[in-house]
């Protein structure tokens, strides 16, 4: 099975090296978000060179995304993928794919009662992105515990599955907020998760103004960045692991080869680079439960098409990069510190 991308970049691919130089890490949010959404990061991972993902614990397909992940491991395992010879070609690690938490303030309802009433709507759901920055931009101590419960409720729920997160990022990157780092910190310590997503995108400058220049994406990558800086000051501190690269701020959902190619030009010199997809096998109901509405519904099937096509198979290795892990970069030191703590 493959989505085939039909985009002019499959007919350039970059010069490079066999693999070896560095690693890159495709990593699809959203887990368990709909149906559509499942279903297409499972497809990415059997028929693609997905290698990890990340929960929605409260999000609509969650239970089901968990089962279905299990399932798929087990085929991992077997060596039983569509995708393993497309995986051994690019050095995959034999090694389990990762499953992280996916923290959530901004979609849905809380897994916990208490949650501060400020930082709900009218009908008990979270408030968006924005209004969640505005109310944190300055920081509040006494909402701390009740969303600190309530992220530590979404991995629970995980753990509670049976799977321990590889790593920790935000859906909306809230992450990212200001206001979000010292609850993000005391989770990664409790539950001893060793890697952080750092959404510092390089390469703006051939991703978007030189490629279909979209002046809203090209001013929200670079407020992601700035935010993305300032954690990385903070969390260098904290004892947890940070991918030296991302890409995907910029054009999510947009992602195509010819974007590949530019953004892996601005990145020779990383050793782990993390690409964030959003794919989907089709579209959601065109009422989706309320609270979930995606923005980037239309945009995620062709994002599927670029993860399975042969030629981002041939990119990569041209680039010289293998596939990877995020947890392959020294995971005992943040054990050391966490303990310590």
């Amino acid at each position: 099975m493959s989505f085939a991308p039909k985009h002019r970049s499959e007919k350039t691919v970059a010069k490079g090296t066999a693999p070896g130089r560095g690693r890159i890490v495709f990593h699809a949010d959203d887990f368990g978000m709909n149906r559509a959404v499942t279903d297409g990061v499972l497809c990415g991972f059997e028929h693609g060179v997905i290698t990890g993902t990340s929960l929605l614990a409260n999000a609509p397909d969650a239970t089901r995304a968990i089962r279905e992940w299990q399932r798929l491991q087990q085929l991992h395992a077997a060596g039983q993928l569509p995708s393993a010879a497309a995986r051994r070609q690019l050095n995959d690690p034999q090694a389990p794919f990762e499953l992280g938490i996916h923290l959530n303030l901004t979609q849905g309802k809380p897994l916990t009662t208490g949650y501060p009433l400020e930082l709900l709507d009218d009908r008990g759901r979270f408030v968006s992105v924005g209004r969640l920055f505005a109310s944190l931009r300055r920081r509040r101590p006494r909402h701390e515990p009740a969303i600190f419960a309530e992220l530590a409720a979404q991995i629970e729920f995980l753990r509670d599955h049976g799977e321990q997160p590889t790593h920790l990022n935000g859906h909306q990157y809230i992450e990212l907020l200001p206001g979000l780092q010292p609850v993000v910190r005391q989770l990664l310590a409790r539950y001893q998760i060793p890697v952080l997503r750092l959404a510092r995108e390089r390469g703006l400058w051939r991703s978007t103004v030189l490629y279909e220049f979209r002046p809203a994406n090209w001013c929200t990558a670079h407020v992601k960045r700035f935010y993305a800086g300032r954690l990385a000051h903070e969390a260098g501190t904290w004892g947890v692991e940070l991918p030296h690269a991302y890409f995907g701020t910029s054009q999510a959902g947009r992602i195509n080869l010819e974007i590949m190619r530019r953004y892996l030009e601005s990145a020779t010199d990383c050793r782990l680079i993390e690409v964030g997809v959003h794919p989907a096998i089709g579209s959601v109901d065109s009422r989706p439960e309320a609270g979930w509405d995606d923005p980037l519904a239309a945009l995620r099937p062709q994002e599927l098409g670029m993860l399975t096509s042969p030629l981002l198979v041939e990119l990569v290795h041209q680039f010289g990069l293998s596939l990877g892990r995020l947890t392959e970069v020294h995971p005992a030191q943040f054990a050391r510190v966490a303990k310590a703590a």
